[in-house]
């Protein structure tokens, strides 16, 4: 495909801690391409790479943003320019080892960039292709966004992304580059009955297990003998449980989890 999602990112202020939670529950490895111990860490499945970066001033905790590998940096603005002029790049410092560039769709969720002809865009690629999918790997980012269907259309027509929609029940669009599935889905305020608000922007990560039993005995084992990484359970009150059938209703998976800094995880083994 014209487009590869090859990872994610999100600020903490835990962030070894938060790194070591997503190895010993889903299996990610550090990444051997690149170092940065002052700066965060980056681990992955060798598809798809989690960078997991200091929360800074300023800064919103949580997950932030998303990254796409392309055929072509100039094809992606050429078609951005001529439909969706709300959206743009910009060339980040070259301190930069994720990404050559940063975008935004027409709702100002961003995105990092980088050609598939960079090296930039193989610094997670540790697992070569023709090796065995691993038992847990990424499988989705989600974002909340007022404007979701034109978003959906956008990444649709830039990145050719295909459609999901038939597959799922649930509302939004979803699109994938033929492993991760990006979930666009609706925000509005009447939405957020009896919770408090959340902003605009990433939702959640998904992931796809071995198996749902499989994955639950070893979660239970992980937190009990380590609870720093045990996940953050959902529920137990009036307005934990709204969360909780709020992120139910919205997820394509079979079970929801929060990982230690709150970010909402979607996990399902179909």
């Amino acid at each position: 495909m014209f487009a590869q999602i090859n990872h994610m990112a999100m600020n903490s202020p835990n962030w070894p801690m938060m790194a070591k939670f997503y190895e010993a529950v889903f299996g990610l490895k550090p990444s051997s391409k690149t170092s940065r111990p002052a700066n965060g860490v980056s681990v992955g499945d060798g598809y798809v790479g989690m960078n997991i970066n200091p929360l800074r001033d300023g800064y919103v905790g949580g997950l932030d943003h998303f990254g796409m590998k392309v055929d072509s940096i100039d094809a992606a603005l050429e078609r951005m320019q001529k439909k969706f002029p709300e959206a743009n790049i910009v060339k980040r410092p070259s301190t930069r080892p994720f990404a050559q560039y940063s975008g935004n769709d027409p709702d100002g969720n961003v995105f990092d960039l980088a050609e598939r002809t960079s090296k930039l865009s193989e610094v997670y690629a540790d697992q070569m292709e023709e090796k065995p999918v691993p038992d847990r790997y990424l499988n989705k980012f989600a974002i909340r966004t007022p404007n979701a269907e034109k978003c959906a259309e956008f990444y649709s027509e830039v990145f050719e992304l295909e459609p999901l929609n038939k597959r799922f029940d649930g509302p939004g669009w979803h699109l994938t580059d033929g492993r991760v599935t990006l979930s666009i889905l609706p925000w509005s305020i009447p939405i957020f009955e009896n919770m408090s608000i959340k902003r605009p922007g990433p939702d959640h990560i998904g992931f796809k297990v071995e198996s749902m039993d499989a994955f639950k005995e070893h979660l239970g084992a992980i937190g009990g003998s380590n609870p720093y990484l045990a996940a953050m359970p959902l529920g137990g009150s009036k307005e934990s449980d709204a969360r909780k059938a709020f992120l139910a209703k919205a997820a394509t998976g079979k079970m929801q989890i929060a990982d230690p800094g709150a970010v909402w995880i979607d996990i399902t083994d179909e």
